[in-house]
């Protein structure tokens, strides 16, 4: 058999509002998405690929640019030689007001349309299946109806999300004994935006290739795509960062600190500064601090905005409190502290102690005569 060389991407996204940044910064960020797939052309021509595999959500929603459809067809004819394979998932699915219709795509692209189909290569002995999203939501496994072919290599492109047998959800649920029983050599998969490694069950190799761009704090780290090579129902891989930017969440102990340049030193002191200006961050603030320093986040973001690309500040700082003087003192505050540790001491969840923790921090402001208001982690 063929050595052949796949790429396997997914969930680009395109057009996504990205709603809580400036608006200068979304427009940014979604020209970067087109940046972004303009590197995985590259990859693709560079590494000599022969199928692009796409696991879906290439569009997030039901509003996309004309100007971005022809972007991706003028992309998929500057590689003209190569198969490109589309398997549209739930945030784009294929039906009569899909945007796959809008566009007459190049001979090279394939979009599955709905149930399991097979498309034989014969030129490269190969035989890529595939299904799609009709709608928003599946709710039965589209992995059926599968025979391998012998004498070809044999993948797969599917959108969908793994779950345990008799376990239901709505986004084509699949399971791994499915993708085991399935005999493919490879099953490129679409819908989770982590990349989760190369995983094997019995036969067949299979991997979420994840977004190759993160577009906010439920995407972290480097993103990218997996180059693939199969060859006598072997597989060889690598994952290729493609990220212009990435998302981090990083946690700051501001123990102490009582002004807001303090902070500000704390933060920029533990982050490089290329890191600060090329990325976007959510730092956390832990730590103690005292009762009447009423910290306000957005205070430290406008500090903050002109050293960061983005920057979000949540405050998760504990008061300072000397408890003994507090337990043993008659004043308002030391009953209400009392109080408060006593339920404290009773909460049996993470949750809940959370809970009880900020209350004492917004009663012991209150009570301080400080302006208090809400908290939203």
């Amino acid at each position: 058999m063929n050595k052949i060389r796949i790429l396997h991407t997914a969930d680009l996204h395109f057009d996504t509002p990205f709603s809580g940044m400036p608006h200068n910064q979304a427009l940014r960020s979604k020209e970067e998405l087109k940046e972004v797939f303009n590197t995985i052309i590259d990859i693709t021509l560079e590494e000599k690929v022969d199928i692009l595999l796409i696991a879906g959500d290439i569009f997030d929603n039901l509003s996309v640019n004309k100007s971005t459809l022809y972007f991706i067809k003028n992309c998929f004819e500057r590689i003209n030689k190569v198969k490109v394979f589309i398997s549209p998932g739930n945030h784009d699915p294929f039906n009569e007001r899909s945007f796959y219709n809008i566009v007459d795509w190049p001979e090279n692209v394939h979009v599955f349309k709905g149930d399991m189909k097979k498309v034989v290569i014969e030129d490269l002995n190969t035989v890529v299946w595939g299904a799609g999203f009709n709608s928003t939501y599946i709710e039965e496994s589209l992995l059926k109806n599968v025979k391998r072919i012998e004498g070809y290599n044999n993948i797969m492109l599917l959108h969908g999300e793994i779950t345990y047998l008799g376990q239901n959800n709505s986004y084509n649920p699949i399971t791994e004994i499915e993708i085991g029983e399935s005999n493919m050599d490879y099953i490129a998969l679409g819908h989770r935006h982590k990349y989760s490694d190369i995983k094997k069950i019995k036969n067949t190799y299979y991997s979420y290739s994840g977004c190759p761009q993160g577009r906010g704090f439920d995407e972290l780290g480097d993103k990218g795509v997996v180059l693939i090579d199969v060859l006598d129902k072997y597989c060889e891989f690598k994952f290729i960062k493609t990220s212009l930017r990435n998302y981090y969440e990083k946690e700051i102990n501001i123990d102490n600190c009582f002004t807001y340049n303090e902070i500000k030193e704390r933060i920029l002191n533990s982050i490089e500064e290329k890191d600060i200006r090329n990325n976007c961050y959510k730092i956390i603030l832990i730590g103690e601090i005292s009762e009447e320093f009423n910290l306000k986040e957005e205070l430290i973001e406008q500090a903050l905005k002109n050293d960061f690309y983005f920057i979000k500040i949540i405050d998760k700082t504990e008061v300072k409190l000397d408890m003994d003087e507090l337990l043993k003192g008659y004043s308002i505050k030391s009953i209400f502290a009392k109080k408060m540790y006593e339920e404290l001491e009773k909460a049996e969840t993470e949750e809940d102690k959370e809970i009880i923790k900020l209350a004492l921090k917004k009663g012991l402001q209150s009570l301080s005569g400080e302006e208090v208001r809400d908290y939203n982690y």
